[in-house]
């Protein structure tokens, strides 16, 4: 703005070198200042409105800026529940004995039965997981398959249908 000062200055001291006559000069001087005007009064609201528009899109940032951090925590939430960390083994587990609940941490493995603190009852734990046992079939039977048992006694029903006819 300094260097807009200069260079009006500048320009209305050479008129005031070549311009002769005193009207004229005077004249020329308001033109000069009112077109100046225009000019500025038009900058200050082409600055109004790139600030009106600057402060919707502080407005919209801090927006997103919540909604991302909204986002983030969800997902945080979700990561936990979905991938469990050496450091995140620490199960709560309601006692169905007493309805104590208590934390039992299984960094060290998991385990088939913990003693409830409360009533001191063995709570017996079972890990629900899809993997095939050495049987072929597709549950968890800790090495025990009860389907392999029950696929023999369904042969020997069958075996025994046709003994009877």
């Amino acid at each position: 703005m300094a260097d807009l000062k200069k260079k009006l200055n500048a320009i209305l001291s050479d008129l005031d070198k070549n311009v002769k006559d005193k009207e004229d000069l005077e004249y020329v001087k308001s033109q000069i200042y009112n077109i100046s005007m225009l000019f500025l009064d038009e900058i200050d609201k082409l600055a109004e409105l790139n600030l009106g528009r600057l402060n919707v899109m502080i407005d919209k940032e801090k927006e997103l800026s919540k909604r991302i951090s909204a986002m983030e925590k969800v997902m945080k939430n979700i990561e936990k529940e979905i991938y469990i960390t050496e450091d995140d083994m620490d199960f709560t587990i309601q006692c169905p004995y007493c309805n104590a609940e208590f934390v039992e941490d299984f960094t060290d493995g998991f385990k088939h039965e913990v003693k409830c603190p409360e009533c001191d009852n063995v709570v017996q734990l079972e890990w629900y997981q899809d993997e095939e046992c050495d049987c072929g079939h597709e549950h968890n039977c800790d090495g025990e398959c009860s389907l392999e048992q029950e696929n023999e006694y369904e042969d020997n029903d069958e075996g025994n249908e046709e003994d009877d006819m």
